[in-house]
């Protein structure tokens, strides 16, 4: 497991470590003989991506004063590289060593918190009144089966998910009309391609989840990874590979892999590779990023590729709101996607870390250190706005992966031209599209899965043999791999699960009508 161990900053008071989570000091720290300091609790985390390269120790120094005072608890973080989250993750939550972990639906969660991996909060949520009024409801939309298994990121209404982050100066340059819908968003794949022919535009195997929404998004839901419903009929699913539009997704990818615009080894890719290509766009060797969500390019692509090249502009195509804006719901929190914090069932401080979790929500110093990190080493504050001029990429901090609050956050000082993407996207339009659009369907539905144990691992097994090379569009022969994967699919058990899973949507539906 490729955790990353960081040492713990010096204190004045000394820490005595432990390698079980939320475990109390077995000595006494005396400082003086008339005063006995009690012993200082030190509780776990895990957080994806990397710290920066300075900054760690004048970090955990400012958490550590808040943290003591507050908690008489420390907290430290081990980093998971973003290329290796679901192995990691589910090494760490085995390894039982962490108090905090992070999810979503990259990482397993939901079959996580069904094996009680992650401590049922809702007992506890009367000791943090402020976290539960700060949240207005969402928690309890976020529950399983009555359980509340980790408190999720919060987003502002609005869109800005998913989409392709793009060089706009280069599209004015190359003639290409505005990019505001697919057969414009693929020219510029196709002209990007032949200027930069060494580099293929897409190597994440995780693209072809945005070409399917791209070509079906005002026709079907995507409940699972195998079903689909209707965009008028939410509640009954058919298999995805039944649709004629899975066989259209099928026939792009094997066009785009062939024409080399998708990277030939894909297969061999990791789930995100985002990181590699940020690396790409800071050399010059590469002009997009085809997927990836909002958040998290104008959180770092943004000041990273404009300190560098400050004179490119950007732009970002949402396959959400650009294309489908009926499909942008409010309020934008779902058991289903979401990323969360849990506190592990290992833990023996639950209620400490509940705590913690609260102060990182509604303690503006709290947040600002654990999602920016320390002024004038990470970042700088600039007319009431977080600036990272001057500040190397490598000195940038990394937010904890699931604590990011649109309601605590520090407006960023984006260019000009990024600003008008970044107030469309959250702050007038999306907002009144959202509220327009009511409530995702799913907002409340968790498919439970105990009952598949066997079809879901002959179907994981399907997924990794046949459906994946499919979806990333390596076919010579798409109609005879198409009957040879509906045939494994029914082997595997298909019928009882969609089955199952319209059972469990008729539920849905029913109780709604009431």
């Amino acid at each position: 497991m490729r955790l990353l161990r960081l040492m713990p900053a010096l204190l004045a008071i000394p820490i005595f470590m432990s390698g079980c989570s939320g475990q109390a000091n077995d000595a006494l720290d005396v400082t003086d003989v008339n005063e006995v300091i009690k012993p200082v609790i030190q509780l776990n985390a895990i957080t994806m991506g990397s710290p920066p390269a300075g900054g760690m120790d004048s970090f955990y120094k400012q958490l550590d004063e808040l943290t003591i005072r507050d908690f008489g608890m420390t907290i430290r973080f081990d980093f998971i590289p973003w290329d290796e989250e679901k192995s990691n993750i589910g090494m760490a939550i085995a390894s039982k060593k962490y108090d905090f972990y992070v999810g979503g639906s990259w990482s397993d969660f939901k079959s996580f918190a069904a094996k009680n991996a992650f401590v049922n909060l809702t007992p506890l949520l009367n000791q943090v009144p402020k976290l539960v009024d700060h949240y207005q409801g969402i928690l309890g939309k976020m529950k399983i089966d009555g359980k509340l298994y980790g408190i999720p990121q919060l987003n502002v209404p609005g869109a800005g998910r998913e989409g392709m982050f793009y060089r706009e100066d280069l599209r004015k340059k190359w003639g290409l009309p505005p990019i505001k819908n697919f057969e414009i968003m693929e020219q510029y794949l196709y002209k990007a391609k032949g200027e930069y022919p060494d580099t293929p535009m897409i190597i994440d195997k995780r693209y072809s989840d945005n070409l399917w929404f791209s070509l079906t998004g005002d026709k079907y839901y995507k409940v699972t990874e195998l079903a689909v419903a209707p965009i008028d009929d939410p509640y009954n699913v058919t298999s995805m590979f039944d649709t004629p539009e899975y066989k259209q997704m099928v026939a792009k990818s094997k066009q785009w892999y062939d024409d080399g615009i998708v990277d030939h080894d894909i297969l061999g890719a990791q789930e995100n590779e985002t990181t590699k290509t940020l690396g790409l766009m800071k050399e010059n060797k590469k002009p997009l990023e085809f997927n990836n969500h909002f958040g998290a390019v104008s959180n770092s692509y943004v000041s990273t590729l404009q300190s560098t090249y400050p004179e490119q502009e950007y732009g970002w195509f949402d396959y959400m709101f650009d294309m489908f804006p009926g499909t942008v719901f409010m309020p934008s929190t779902s058991v289903n996607a979401t990323t969360q914090i849990s506190i592990g069932s290992n833990s023996r401080y639950p209620d400490l870390a509940l705590k913690f979790l609260e102060k990182a929500h509604t303690d503006q110093a709290y947040y600002n250190l654990l999602t920016y990190g320390v002024e004038g080493e990470n970042y700088h504050l600039m007319d009431g706005k977080i600036s990272y001029e001057g500040i190397k990429d490598e000195n940038k901090k990394q937010s904890w992966t699931g604590v990011l609050d649109g309601y605590m956050n520090v407006p960023i000082r984006y260019p000009e031209e990024w600003q008008k993407t970044v107030d469309k996207l959250t702050v007038t339009e999306g907002p009144k599209l959202a509220e327009k659009n009511g409530a995702d369907p799913y907002q409340d539905f968790l498919f439970d899965t105990s009952s598949l144990f066997e079809q879901l691992s002959n179907l994981v097994t399907v997924q990794e043999q046949y459906i994946q090379p499919l979806n990333l569009g390596i076919s010579k022969d798409i109609d005879h791999d198409l009957a040879v994967l509906k045939v494994k699919l029914k082997e595997a058990g298909i019928d009882t699960y969609m089955k199952e899973l319209q059972a469990q949507l008729d539920k849905v539906k029913l109780s709604k009508s009431k």
